[in-house]
């Protein structure tokens, strides 16, 4: 146990107190070969409602909605939507956390096959991994993307969550997270939430708006015209993707 909070203490000195230094060292001294998280605890918080489903279609492929606790089975059942005829270009993500293995597996698909995400609302523990995971991050103005470190089935941390966290810092840096955000990460202990700032939001080139809303348009319009879609309609200069810029004086939470 000694030698596992030694590592997790490295681990934090690593991306907190390094967070100067290039990103290419913090990714050398971080670079690892097939990290598999082969793990059956959890990344949760409290009042979590079991995950539900939905599908939004669109002209130009559908965003899948998926809001409430990550439990056990819904990566099947994420898999299974995708597997559909219809594309999937979205995720609209509204969870407070459950299963990092599942969480895990959703994220590395979705991160496979280049889905976007967008958080209207909240994204806590496991979800922020599907949301930390992705090619291209949007959120509403209010959205709050909570992390925390893992915890074991009571909550608590011990020799094989330290591990866990490890692992998930690991594989957060080879996905090209920034440093800053895995390391709130890796200092927030279970059962507490850190959210992420406008400075740590603006280092993941995350976009503030929703990039959804004209599928969900088109896709009214059309159903209550009974028209065949058209072609994609041109962005405008307004639409333009934007990064958040980072907030003058913006404090972490």
């Amino acid at each position: 146990m000694a030698a596992w909070k030694h590592a997790l203490r490295v681990l934090r000195a690593t991306f907190i107190d390094g967070d100067a230094n290039s990103r290419s060292a913090t990714h050398g001294s971080m670079r690892i070969a097939g990290c598999v998280l082969s793990i059956a605890v959890v990344l949760t918080s409290t009042n979590c409602l079991a995950m539900e489903f939905s599908r939004v279609q669109g002209c130009f492929g559908d965003v899948l909605k998926l809001s409430g606790d990550i439990r056990d089975g819904d990566f099947v059942r994420f898999r299974g939507y995708l597997a559909t005829e219809r594309r999937v270009v979205g995720l609209d993500l509204d969870s407070r956390g459950g299963s990092l293995y599942e969480g895990f597996r959703i994220a590395m698909l979705a991160h496979q096959r280049q889905i976007a995400s967008y958080v209207s609302g909240e994204c806590d523990s496991a979800c922020a991994f599907i949301f930390l995971a992705s090619r291209k991050r949007y959120v509403a103005p209010n959205a709050k993307i909570g992390v925390h470190s893992v915890s074991n089935l009571h909550g608590n941390e011990d020799s094989r969550t330290i591990r866990d966290t490890i692992k998930l810092a690991r594989l957060s840096a080879k996905l090209r997270i920034p440093p800053s955000a895995i390391g709130r990460m890796v200092m927030t202990p279970p059962g507490k939430i850190s959210y992420l700032n406008k400075e740590e939001l603006a280092s993941l080139k995350v976009m503030e708006r929703n990039p959804f809303d004209r599928t969900a348009r088109a896709a009214t319009a059309e159903s209550r015209s009974g028209s065949m879609c058209g072609a994609a309609p041109s962005k405008s200069a307004s639409e333009e993707e934007r990064p958040m810029r980072n907030a003058a004086g913006s404090k972490g939470s």
